[in-house]
């Protein structure tokens, strides 16, 4: 039995459901994107526990109950913020090239490897880590380790587009000779993440990536003081989680060396100047040396000439001492001879 357009089952006015529907569509797609961003950032950032030693927009820093309860840290541990200053610039990241992380592909074809290969923390993060950092290794006891969060706070581009925040955590002990320093999150940005989760649902079966190191690998500089075949590792909670083992007093010998070439170079620069001055003041002395010279020639020939216009002098006044005078000798011949 056909069915004419009069007497469907569905009328008219399924037509309006249907663009009614369409028009929620979009609004409850975004409600969902914000459950998804509440959801990624509640799994993704733990609230800090345990003795929270520094907190503020910025970050946090705090000592934490290692898990492994077979490690047993050298804490209190006294090292100097200059040379944790040096571990955390010495930290970098190297991108494998793969994931929703993998923006930097024209990058690396242009500049080749080395524009996959950049630092874990800023300038800005390494000097506000380090001191806190030493003051949680001092503080620290043997069960506990010393756990860090730094946020970055990215403004909108505009007035109409909010600010996006950008997280990294982390946690280190000293154990034995070793700074173990593990790398669990880098940059998390739950806006970026949530539009990553949109893209994938429709072209991709790989999990979220929470953590930002997933496709990334933990590298450290100088290479002397790594230590690559470290025979206790640290015992990782996420599969993503990254660590890296640095022998602290082969770091503290290279920071000191590199200190030592530092106070050397003014010292090297105040050698070069004092030679420089010495070289002025013996020109100057030759130079006044030499008018002294000079003006010792002029007075020995001065001395010489008066002597000789003395000695003239003296013979012009001996020849006339024996010359007689005029009126001597005429008195000689007026006189008449006796007889």
């Amino acid at each position: 039995m056909a069915f004419s357009q009069a007497h469907s089952l569905f009328p008219a006015a399924d037509l309006r459901f249907t663009f009614h529907a369409s028009r929620f569509m979009l609004p409850l797609y975004s409600i969902l994107l914000a459950l998804v961003c509440l959801a990624g950032t509640a799994c993704s950032t733990t609230a800090p526990t345990g003795k929270i030693l520094f907190d503020d927009a910025r970050g946090t820093v705090s000592l934490q109950t290692i898990s492994d309860q077979s490690i047993k840290a050298n804490h209190p541990i006294n090292l100097e913020p200059a040379l944790l200053s040096q571990l955390l610039t010495g930290m970098e990241l190297q991108d494998r090239g793969g994931g929703e992380h993998n923006v930097r592909g024209l990058q690396t074809l242009i500049e080749g490897n080395a524009a996959l290969i950049f630092p874990v923390f800023s300038d800005d993060q390494v000097q506000f880590l380090a001191p806190l950092i030493a003051e949680g290794l001092r503080t620290a006891n043997a069960n506990q380790s010393v756990e860090f969060r730094v946020v970055t706070t990215i403004p909108g581009s505009n007035r109409f587009e909010s600010s996006t925040t950008e997280t990294t955590l982390g946690s280190l002990y000293a154990y034995g000779r070793q700074l173990y320093v593990i790398l669990t999150q880098y940059n998390y940005n739950p806006m970026q993440t949530n539009l990553n989760f949109a893209e994938q649902t429709h072209r991709s079966q790989d999990p979220l990536d929470y953590s930002g190191l997933k496709h990334r690998t933990l590298r450290f500089t100088p290479k002397a003081a790594l230590r690559t075949d470290s025979p206790d590792p640290p015992t990782m909670g996420k599969p993503t989680d990254r660590f890296i083992a640095v022998d602290y007093q082969l770091l503290q010998q290279a920071w000191r060396n590199l200190e030592a070439k530092k106070h050397a170079a003014p010292q090297v620069d105040g050698s070069v100047e004092a030679v420089r001055a010495a070289e002025d003041r013996a020109r100057t002395a030759e130079a006044q040396a030499r008018t002294a010279e000079a003006q010792a020639r002029n007075t020995e020939a001065l001395s010489q000439e008066v002597e000789t216009l003395k000695k003239q002098l003296e013979s012009i006044q001996k020849q006339l001492g024996n010359q007689p005078t005029g009126q001597s000798s005429q008195n000689q011949k007026t006189t008449p001879q006796q007889k």
